[in-house]
Parts: structure tokens; C-alpha cells; sequence
């Protein structure tokens, strides 16, 4: 029952962090001179309240103690690899090669997770579970893989590298402090303040200011923004302590597809047969990975 509920959480993650991407391009399509700093600080800003909310009706009371946990440590790093700097390194990879050659690079993050699972926390990986990610990462490169002219390709490919392993490493720290008392959301909880308080600083020391949130309606579409990402990432931390990080990224990268389902029912984004096509390959990934 905690594997069948641990695959419910994994795909409901991946749905989720695809319907706040959908979300988020729509704010940047009609808000056109946000700063994603100043949004990300923004957002990570409301999901403290939403985890503090969950936290509430869940247990009752916040216990502040997990912030004073050495094991805990594990989750602030994680943040910091997940959030500034590797959202960092992706928006130079983008800069330097462009969005298709640098998003297909940064998706073998699951396998990234895969390999530190397995020499750190010495986690057994099963080769439905390779194949699976394997077949995933084939089919997000052949959907977003386009050879763009570009001058500083190593700069970028490294760039593009830098994020994949920090996106991947943040799976693998979160689950290894989560294997004490630490539950799920306390967990996302301390991530949350960790990116929040390192976007502030980014913010406090550029030329943006949170006065470029001050408008009812972008206030409210940032707020169902931060309530699907923080449901993903709930979802997300379940998952990875139901199923592991390995079987857990591999069910949330399943969010490529959904962010393609969403866009064309919600923004109108055209589909054509390669995105159909691959998108099924990569479900075919996914139904691998949780196929018994």
C-alpha cells in the first residue's frame, strides 16, 4: 500500500509542477517585465504561509526545532543546489546555448538521482527503474533538442550540467534527512525558508524590488501559482520517502508531459506529431518505472 500510494504521489507531483509551469508562463506572457528573482522570492514567499497552514491543521503546532537539527543541514543544501543555484546555472545554460539544448541537457537530473542514491545512500535500484529513466530522458531530448547557432557552447553544456546535478541532488539530501523524524512537509517547510531567504538576497542586491508584485491580479495568480507548486512538491517529498529518490524523480519528471497537456488546453500552445510522440515515450517511461 505505501509503494501503490508513494506511484498516486509521484505522478500527482509530476501533474501538479506541470500546471504551475502552465500557470507561470502565463504570468510572464502578460506580465512582461517581471523579474523571475523577484517572482521566485515572490513565490517562495507565499508557500512559507501554505506549509505553515498544512502544518497547523495537520499537527497542530510548528516545531522550530527542525531548524536547530544537524541532520536537517542535508534539506538547506538541497535547497540552495535546487533553487538559486541551479536556476541559476539553467537561465546562463539558456543564455549561452538556448532553451531547447539547455532543457535537454538538464533532464537527466533523474538519472542524476539514480547514481547518488545508489553510492550515497547505498539505495538498490532495480533495472525496470534505469530503463524507465533512461527511456524518459530519451524522449524529453527528442521533444525539446534543437540545434541552436550559439558562441559559448562548452560555457552552456557545462552550465546545463551544474543544474542537472543540483536538481538532482536535492531528492537524494532531502531523503536522507527525512529518514529520521522529520515529516514531509517540515521538510519542505525548511527548504522553503532556506530559497526564500537566498532569493531576498539576490533581490535586495539587484536592481528589482517586490513593488513589481504590487497588483491584485498578479498577487492572486501568484498565490494559485505557489498553492499547485507547493502541492507538487508535497506530493514530491511523499513520494521520495515512500519510493525512494530514484522511482521518485522519475514519476515527477513526468511534468514535461503535462506541461504540454496543459499549455495547449489552457493557453492554446499548438501540438504537433514530435511533441505527441514523444511525450507517449515518455509516458511509456513512466508506466515502466511503476509497473511491478
Amino acid at each position: 500500500m505505501k509503494n501503490k500510494n508513494g506511484v498516486s504521489f509521484g505522478l500527482l507531483s509530476g501533474i501538479f509542477w506541470g500546471l504551475g509551469l502552465t500557470i507561470s508562463s502565463y504570468i510572464f506572457s502578460v506580465f512582461t517585465n517581471l523579474s523571475p528573482f523577484v517572482v521566485a522570492a515572490a513565490h517562495d514567499f507565499l508557500s512559507i504561509f501554505i506549509l505553515l497552514a498544512f502544518l497547523l491543521v495537520k499537527e497542530g503546532k510548528v516545531r522550530l526545532s527542525i531548524f536547530l537539527n544537524i541532520r536537517n543541514v542535508s534539506v538547506i543544501i538541497g535547497a540552495l543546489l535546487a533553487g538559486p543555484i541551479g536556476m541559476q546555472a539553467n537561465l546562463y545554460a539558456v543564455k549561452y546555448i538556448g532553451s531547447s539544448l539547455a532543457s535537454s541537457v538538464s533532464a537527466i537530473y533523474p538519472a542524476v538521482s539514480v547514481l547518488l542514491a545508489f553510492f550515497i545512500l547505498k539505495h538498490k535500484v532495480s533495472k525496470n527503474t534505469v530503463f524507465g529513466i533512461l527511456l524518459i530522458i530519451a524522449g524529453i531530448i527528442a521533444q525539446t533538442y534543437k540545434v541552436e547557432q550559439v558562441n559559448s557552447f562548452y560555457i552552456g553544456i557545462l552550465c546545463a550540467l551544474v543544474c542537472a546535478i543540483a536538481w538532482g541532488s536535492e531528492s537524494v539530501l532531502s531523503s536522507y534527512a527525512m529518514e529520521s523524524e522529520l515529516s514531509e512537509i517540515e521538510a519542505l517547510l525548511i527548504r522553503q525558508v532556506t530559497s526564500f531567504l537566498s532569493y531576498l538576497v539576490i533581490v535586495l542586491f539587484s536592481h528589482h524590488s517586490f513593488a513589481e508584485v504590487a497588483d491584485g491580479q498578479l498577487l492572486g495568480l501568484m498565490l494559485v501559482f505557489a498553492a499547485c507548486n507547493m502541492i507538487s512538491y508535497l506530493a514530491y517529498y511523499i513520494a521520495i520517502n515512500s519510493l525512494q529518490p530514484a522511482k521518485a524523480t522519475g514519476l515527477n519528471v513526468s511534468y514535461v508531459v503535462w506541461t504540454v497537456l496543459f499549455s495547449a488546453m489552457l493557453l492554446g500552445t499548438p501540438l504537433d506529431m514530435v511533441t505527441i510522440i514523444t511525450s507517449l515515450v515518455v509516458m511509456a517511461g513512466v508506466y515502466i518505472i511503476i509497473k511491478k
